[in-house]
């Protein structure tokens, strides 16, 4: 039976600790993060229900709170992961995409305001007050249609 080397041993269990405190640490941060960035979300919901529009500026601020705690997630990720050798280039390859979709997806994400008060204003100009608590979206059908699963309506 071979014998263990306890002195290894001690090493990994050491850099286990500081990796599981760095994580800790890590989430803490994040955590704060998101709780603000959850109050603006909410901010923003607050003025697009009593306003019936979305303020560009508010949504650009919650937009620039993702991106720039999203990146600091995936450098945080990939700062945990191998840096050395062939694993170490493929961690900085997926570290670079993941900034560049994140990046491509809040500029996507920056026309919403726009998108959202055109509809807003297309929907009022037509004398209908825009509804945003409706609940889902209802498909209607000819009578006598079967729903997209192909199974019978619900007795109505």
């Amino acid at each position: 039976m071979p014998e263990r080397d306890t002195h290894s041993d001690e090493r990994f269990d050491q850099v286990g600790d500081e990796v599981s405190a760095a994580v800790t640490r890590a989430a803490s941060v994040l955590e704060e993060e998101l709780s603000a960035g959850i109050a603006s979300a909410r901010r923003l919901q607050e003025k697009l229900t009593a306003d019936r529009r979305v303020d560009p500026a508010a949504f650009d601020e919650v937009a620039g709170r993702v991106r720039k705690d999203t990146h600091s997630l995936i450098d945080m990720v990939a700062a945990q992961l191998p840096a050395a050798g062939e694993r170490g280039e493929l961690t900085r390859r997926y570290a670079a995409d993941a900034h560049d979709v994140l990046d491509s997806l809040i500029d996507l994400a920056r026309l919403a305001p726009e998108l959202a008060n055109g509809l807003i204003e297309r929907v009022s100009s037509q004398g209908r007050p825009p509804a945003f608590d409706d609940g889902p979206a209802r498909v209607r059908r000819p009578a006598g249609a079967a729903p997209a699963g192909g199974e019978p309506d619900p007795v109505s």
